[in-house]
């Protein structure tokens, strides 16, 4: 049974990582939400973006016994737990000389814009409209640099 996903839990799990020394932004649908750039609607999980060299602090949190890691979304770019059978996935943003970005799997490199880490709403770090927007419009280029390996 899925439990509630609404702005409360949102909350909650942004604060339990931030206990745990894990700062993360509000990313994916509950991003676009709180922007106001997509209506309000029932969330199946939470995506949230980490800035990090590497996942080594997300790691030792996904270690406690008191979290629920789903092992099969542990990828280079991706970590993911699950609370109250609600998903809640991680994606590291890493910094080079060109800026942020996400490599996935050596394969594509998706750039975040200057801003992806600028912008609170509400109490909450949320990755920028521009970052969100920028996802959203390049995904099915994301797709095929991903199927041509």
């Amino acid at each position: 049974m899925v439990g509630r996903n609404d702005l409360e839990f949102v909350r909650y799990v942004v604060g339990w990582l931030e206990a745990a020394g894990v700062r993360a932004w509000v990313f994916g649908g509950w991003a676009a939400e709180l922007l106001g750039v997509s209506a309000p609607r029932a969330h199946r999980d939470v995506d949230l973006l980490y800035p990090g060299a590497d996942f080594a602090v997300v790691d030792e949190f996904l270690g406690r016994d008191d979290v629920q890691e789903i092992a099969a979304k542990r990828f280079p770019h991706k970590r993911a737990f699950e609370v109250d059978g609600v998903m809640v996935e991680l994606f590291l943003v890493q910094t080079d000389e060109a800026g942020s970005f996400t490599d996935f799997w050596g394969a594509a490199r998706h750039d975040w814009p200057a801003d992806v880490f600028e912008v609170e709403v509400d109490g909450l770090r949320v990755a920028s409209a521009m970052a969100v927007n920028g996802y959203r419009a390049g995904w099915d280029e994301l797709q095929a640099k991903l199927q041509r390996g």
